[in-house]
């Protein structure tokens, strides 16, 4: 065996043991439908929510036969996940993580899925960019996604994990999306949602209420005022009931910061904002003229999105 498809098939034998396969059967029992899921920890598997509904009858099956009923403990509305808890333990634990700065664009990837329950099945690709950001057709914006051109069929893949030629997670196989390309969610943004999910019943996502552009400091400042970074998020629109206004954003603001985390676009905002709960506050450091400000942010719920079918 040449030494890339070595490469590729141990890392495939690393990971397939965490790959299952997802059964949704209906109360009638006339509709059957499967999945790829990922255990994320012994108890609790992580899978893509639009593949099941509400009354089904689910069961998870291991790439070493070993079997277990499932009940849906919670889903999200925004990406589309759900977290399955098995009535049983499994012998494993979770996928190591992969490094955040080895997630860059030209690194190789596999998208594994296991949908059948026959083997793991696995396509290569690349990533070709680490930290997107799309709106949904109601405009809620959906951060933290990787771009690749490593194949992602509906039935096969998605649900299942993303990983490295070491074996380690990437991210979770999302969708296909469009000229050859595919989304995956990133693994920081998964674990968080499942854990979220499990601790809280739902994931947060926040909103700003306000809008920007990415920019770069001025050198000059960036000496003056010893920031450790090169750019922020340039306001460039203050919406009057929205949380950027009452932490006293203004148009002009440039934001470097929050809660001691450098960011340079809005999606990294979000992402950051995202670790805390609704009600909570976030420091953001925010550069106006040549002062650097403190500013607290409230944490609030992005409005109007929609509940889960489980609730």
């Amino acid at each position: 065996m040449d030494p890339w498809s070595q490469a590729i098939t141990q890392a495939v034998d690393k990971v397939a043991p965490y790959v299952v396969s997802v059964t949704a059967v209906d109360a009638k029992e006339t509709r059957a439908t499967v999945g790829t899921g990922l255990l994320i920890d012994r108890e609790h598997v992580l899978t893509h929510s639009p593949l099941y509904t509400p009354g089904d009858r689910l069961s998870v099956a291991f790439a070493d036969g070993e079997r277990f009923e499932a009940d849906m403990v919670t889903a999200d509305p925004l990406y589309f996940l759900a977290v399955l808890g098995l009535r049983g333990e499994a012998d494993l634990g979770a996928v190591p993580l992969v490094e955040a700065e080895d997630v860059r664009p030209g690194v190789l990837v596999l998208a594994l899925g296991n949908a059948f329950r026959a083997e793991c099945g696995a396509s290569l690709g690349v990533i070709s960019a680490s930290d997107v950001t799309i709106y949904r057709p109601e405009r809620f914006p959906v951060d933290g996604l990787i771009l690749t051109d490593a194949a992602i069929h509906p039935a096969a893949h998605v649900g299942g994990p993303l990983i490295s030629l070491d074996g380690r997670m990437v991210g979770m196989n999302w969708m296909q999306w469009t000229n050859g390309f595919s989304m995956c969610v990133s693994a920081p943004v998964v674990m968080r949602l499942a854990f979220q999910m499990l601790d809280y019943g739902r994931a947060t996502h926040p909103w700003l209420g306000f809008s920007g552009d990415a920019e770069v400091v001025s050198p000059m400042m960036a000496g003056l005022l010893q920031l450790p970074v090169q750019r922020g998020v340039a306001v460039k629109f203050v919406r009057d009931d929205g949380p950027g206004s009452r932490a006293g954003l203004e148009v002009f603001d440039l934001v470097v910061g929050v809660d001691g985390h450098a960011v340079q676009s809005l999606g990294g905002i979000r992402q950051q904002l995202a670790t805390r709960r609704p009600g909570e506050f976030a420091e953001l450091r925010v550069l106006r003229g040549d002062q650097l400000l403190q500013r607290e942010m409230p944490v609030e719920e992005m409005p109007r999105l929609a509940s889960t079918p489980w609730g």
